[in-house]
């Protein structure tokens, strides 16, 4: 008999940065697969994104890796990133140019 294992999504972090603010968002401390959901929730005002992933004690514009960059977010919208991988210690940060912008961070844990 085969032993099946169910991977289990689990919700890693929730952010609402303030206007222009680069926030961290997650730090991890194993080794998943995420996507992030961006959700703009002004009525009136698109607001542009920025995702990126950056290794421990490295959070400079070489050492980033950007998952979304300036990707315009309109007004009352959602938009899911493409799957990635993270590993142990690396950090998620999250950028909105309007403070009505909400980022969930969700993943299955690969160790």
């Amino acid at each position: 008999m085969v032993d099946v294992v169910m991977a289990t999504i689990t919700r890693l972090a929730v952010s609402n940065p303030a206007e222009d603010t680069e926030t961290l968002a997650f730090t991890s401390t194993s080794t998943y697969l995420v996507s992030i959901i961006a959700t703009n929730k002004s009525p009136g005002e698109a607001s542009r994104i920025f995702v990126w992933i950056a290794p421990l004690n490295d959070n400079t514009e070489s050492g980033r890796g950007y998952i979304a960059h300036n990707l315009t977010l309109e007004p009352s919208n959602t938009y899911e990133t493409f799957k990635f991988s993270v590993i142990n210690t690396d950090r998620i940060y999250v950028k909105a140019t309007n403070g009505h912008t909400s980022f969930v961070i969700s993943g299955v844990d690969q160790a």
